[in-house]
């Protein structure tokens, strides 16, 4: 994973065990969910909704993108792409990788608020390509971040709906009302920025290689 390194990505990402992200069913089966979704919204929870033991700092959400399972997986880890759609994210470096692609560690810098000092931190993302990535943070400033990403194709193969679900602990003091502010604020705009990557990269790709 050479520059592309995995922007395992958004905003900081790792994990050694997998947040209760079902494959797709749950809250983004249901049919209001379906509809904000095909009309191309992103659709956000947060809070208790998302887990009642962590109210503050945890967000779940999920878009519509016309593309291929593989096609989004292949932007949304790309260090160099990740700069590009993730909010605040100054530096994206690949730390090491196993030997076989099942995962990466990755140092990122983010600047969350203009009202914080930037962070570093490293994590391990977990990949099942190009369903499923589970991270969490390993090292760096940041005293927890966990979550995942999930990748699953529409029944006509026309789309890929991505879900994204996280949990942010600073570690350090900071107003929990402005983590869970900074969260519902970036986390539509990752998946906005990384749909329209992923439109930019298929008006680039020529048609005899647009299927994996």
């Amino acid at each position: 994973m050479s520059p592309r390194g995995g922007a395992g990505l958004c905003a900081a990402l790792v994990l050694l065990r997998p947040l209760p992200l079902p494959a797709q069913g749950g809250w983004v089966s249901e049919p209001a969910v379906q509809q904000r979704l095909a009309a191309g919204e992103i659709v956000v929870e947060a809070g208790d909704s998302v887990d009642p033991s962590r109210p503050r700092g945890s967000v779940q959400a999920a878009v519509r993108i016309p593309a291929t399972p593989e096609a989004v997986w292949r932007v949304m880890t790309d260090c160099r792409q990740a700069t590009i759609f993730v909010p605040g994210l100054k530096r994206c470096h690949l730390v090491a990788r196993a030997a076989d692609g099942s995962w990466e560690e990755i140092e990122q810098e983010v600047r969350y608020s203009w009202l914080l000092p930037a962070v570093h931190y490293v994590f391990r993302a977990k990949y099942d390509r190009p369903r499923r990535m589970d991270f969490r943070r390993v090292s760096g400033d940041l005293k927890e971040e966990e979550g995942a990403w999930l990748l699953t194709a529409t029944a006509d193969g026309s789309a890929t709906v991505v879900e994204y679900e996280v949990y942010l602990d600073p570690g350090f003091w900071i107003p929990q009302f402005l983590v869970a502010r900074t969260l519902r604020k970036d986390v539509p705009a990752v998946l906005s920025g990384l749909r329209e990557c992923v439109a930019r990269a298929a008006a680039h790709t020529p048609a005899a290689q647009a299927t994996p």
